[in-house]
């Protein structure tokens, strides 16, 4: 069978549930009235729903209002414009039926009553609230499971209202007399008929109002990595290729130094003199050959520059014939200046008691003199020095920049010293006496450099680019990095990154416009593509925005915006976000 509950106004979803719990039809229609507290949220379907899900029953909503049928559609329930509907009748405007189904008289506290057609039946008749005791269910009409349909009146929202229970006697009192109506009755009738006009216009003016209050979401952009290059040959940022002009800087270099001279030049000059030589030897002519050595007892040498030749000794009268010859010292330096007498020695194989030799005069003429002279280890270490000199002045070039323009970086992984040129040809040095010496050399060094402001420039042209349209960037929220250069030769790629914040171009008015009218979840649905929306609408019973202006406040409340920086799980996109600068808008 199929039963039809009428709710009130103020039923709640407990009372709701705990009548679908207590009836044992298998198809239940549940009734409700304009403004009834079960079609403020989704929530409430949902539950009713799966209450019906868990008894086994097939739950459906009867309802004249559309957002009220669109709330219970989306928690899966079937939902009927009219009772009729329902049924399966024909819906017609005038019948009790159909009114009761637009929830006419679900407030007077008897749904049975109000909204089934008391007004069909004369007062006091059976099951009316006049009656003696309550209406019984019916069965009124076939529902599309042919089988009876239960009446299940709502209850009644004050004892007052209830009908009196059956048997009571209603007790009367002499004959009955016609109801006046004295004029301040009717003062006061129409006083509150003022006020209620004087109401529904308020009501009119100012019932029902809406607060719509949107903070919009904000995502990140990137982070987005990219590696610039600075290029030779270029002289302007190529975004499309990241690159960036470098530029080869060169700077002369010119160092030169007296350097002492640790080689010695000696001249030495041979001594000479004469020498005697003298026969004894009775039995021989002695002839001594050119060239014969002849020394002293500690050994110093002298050879002979000419022949001696002598004849053999007398022995009566005794006579050692003699000679003189011109001698010089073997050895040149002062070792060979001797005294007279000095050479003894006669020449080797000569007996030294039969010839005898001695220089009758001092042996003179023998020098020795040392001066300073350049050597090749002198030359060498000249070199080694001067180039030690040139590497530390083209440091401090670099170091002084000279002609770099202003912001320009020099990487130091580029430099290069060219070949020195001395300023003699070192070989010509070596031999020269003198006790200094000078020394010079010239060279070019290069070094690669480059302004690193246009690698931001292109980051940050490359992240305003990822901005997609109907999205403004917050400028505050750009962030460049730019990493430590990385350099293989003369080529230098700068790691870049780059983040920032992105936020939706909002209009109010479009807003309103695309709001008004709708039901509070479908005005949600909209506004929840753009941020976090909060609707508050007054009285608490109301189900749609209103289509006043005068009654719709749009407040656009300013983002909360994260951190870009890129260490903050940031999520890659190419400009979706949300909301802009906060806007304001309330008619």
């Amino acid at each position: 069978m199929a039963a039809i509950v009428y709710l009130d106004v103020d039923d709640e979803i407990t009372s709701a549930a705990a009548r679908l719990r207590t009836l044992a039809d298998d198809r239940i229609a549940m009734v409700l009235p304009l403004g009834s507290r079960l079609a403020t949220s989704r929530i409430n379907f949902r539950l009713l729903a799966r209450e019906a899900a868990a008894h086994r029953k097939t739950l459906e909503i009867v309802t004249g209002d559309a957002s009220t049928r669109a709330l219970a559609a989306s928690a899966g329930l079937a939902t009927h414009t009219s009772v009729a509907a329902f049924e399966g009748r024909p819906d017609t405007a005038g019948s009790p039926v159909g009114r009761g189904a637009l929830g006419v008289g679900a407030a007077a506290g008897t749904g049975a009553a109000a909204g089934v057609g008391a007004a069909a039946e004369p007062p006091g008749a059976a099951g009316s609230p006049t009656s003696s005791g309550p209406r019984p269910p019916q069965a009124f009409g076939r529902g599309s499971d042919d089988a009876p349909t239960t009446i299940v009146p709502g209850p009644y929202s004050s004892p007052a209202l209830a009908p009196p229970r059956a048997g009571t006697p209603v007790p009367q009192v002499g004959r009955p007399r016609p109801t006046r109506i004295g004029a301040r009755s009717v003062a006061i009738i129409l006083a509150v008929i003022a006020v209620l006009i004087a109401g529904v216009a308020a009501a009119y003016s100012f019932l029902p109002m809406a607060t719509v209050t949107l903070t919009p979401a904000v995502d990140r952009l990137g982070p987005i990595q990219l590696s610039v290059t600075a290029q030779s040959g270029i002289t302007q940022p190529d975004p499309t290729r990241l690159l960036v002009p470098a530029q080869t800087f060169s700077f002369d270099l010119d160092v030169s130094e007296t350097f002492p001279s640790t080689g010695v030049k000696v001249d030495e000059t041979t001594a000479t003199g004469s020498v005697t030589f003298a026969n004894c030897d009775p039995t021989r002519d002695v002839s001594i050959a050119q060239g014969a050595i002849v020394s002293t007892d500690s050994g110093v040498q002298f050879q002979t520059l000419q022949r001696a030749s002598m004849k053999k000794a007398r022995i009566f009268p005794p006579d050692c014939p003699g000679d003189t010859v011109p001698v010089q010292a073997v050895v040149p330096g002062t070792s060979g200046n001797v005294p007279t007498g000095a050479i003894s020695r006669p020449p080797p194989g000569y007996d030294p008691s039969l010839l005898l030799v001695k220089n009758q005069t001092p042996i003179t003429g023998g020098t020795h003199t040392e001066t300073k002279q350049v050597a090749q280890v002198d030359v060498d270490a000249a070199l080694a020095a001067l180039n030690d000199k040139l590497t530390a002045a083209f440091g401090e070039a670099i170091a002084g920049a000279k002609g770099v323009p202003a912001g320009v970086s020099l990487f130091q992984e580029t430099k290069a010293l060219g070949v020195a040129t001395p300023s003699v040809v070192p070989a010509t040095l070596v031999g020269t006496v003198a006790d200094t010496f000078q020394l010079g050399l010239t060279a070019k060094g290069t070094i690669v450099g480059a302004d690193p402001s246009p690698v931001s420039t292109l980051a940050d042209a490359r992240i305003r680019s990822s901005v997609a349209d109907g999205f403004n960037l917050v400028e505050d929220s750009v962030k460049i990095e730019v990493g430590t250069p990385l350099v293989t030769g003369s080529t230098i790629t700068f790691p870049v990154t780059a983040t920032a914040i992105a936020t939706r171009e909002l209009d109010v008015s479009v807003l309103r416009d695309r709001i008004r009218g709708l039901g509070l979840p479908q005005a949600r649905t909209v506004l929840g593509a753009y941020g976090t929306v909060t609707i508050v609408v007054w009285p608490d019973w109301v189900t749609t925005i209103p289509t006043n202006d005068a009654r719709l406040s749009f407040t656009i409340k300013a983002p909360v915006l994260p951190s870009a920086a890129p260490g903050a799980s940031p999520r890659a996109s190419a400009g979706r976000s949300s909301s802009p600068a906060p806007a304001t808008g309330a008619p």
